[in-house]
């Protein structure tokens, strides 16, 4: 998108025909000046538009990061319990099954019909 040497030759040489040798100073003197006010307006205008989006963007990316850090304490307080029990549950069968005994009817049961055998028993 810039301009090639052999374009700039074609604008300086138009512009040295159209305005002679004695304003072509004062020409590129205004041009330059109102090249830096452009930059100076644009780049204001980037600053500002910036200043107005970022920072708001900024919160809400911080409003939306606290929500989900919240959300994900209260799944683990609410999962907890649940934790707590399952564990139990795997340390129960655990001890149960290093003493031999297993959470399935034993073979002593099964022959009474699944019953206690001891007396008075339910």
């Amino acid at each position: 998108m810039g301009i090639s040497l052999s374009e700039l030759t074609v604008v300086f040489v138009v512009a040295l025909v159209l305005f002679g040798p004695e304003r072509l100073p004062e020409l590129a003197r205004a041009l330059g000046k109102l090249t830096g006010q452009v930059r100076k307006t644009s780049d204001s205008l980037r600053r500002e538009f910036y200043n107005s989006v970022y920072p708001p963007g900024q919160d809400l990316r911080g409003d939306i990061t606290r929500g989900v850090e919240g959300l994900r304490s209260l799944r683990t307080e609410a999962l907890e319990p649940l934790n707590l029990r399952k564990n139990i549950a795997k340390q129960g069968l655990a001890t149960s099954s290093e003493d031999g005994v297993t959470s399935a009817a034993t073979p002593s049961n099964k022959a009474h019909g699944g019953r206690s055998s001891t007396p008075g028993g339910s």
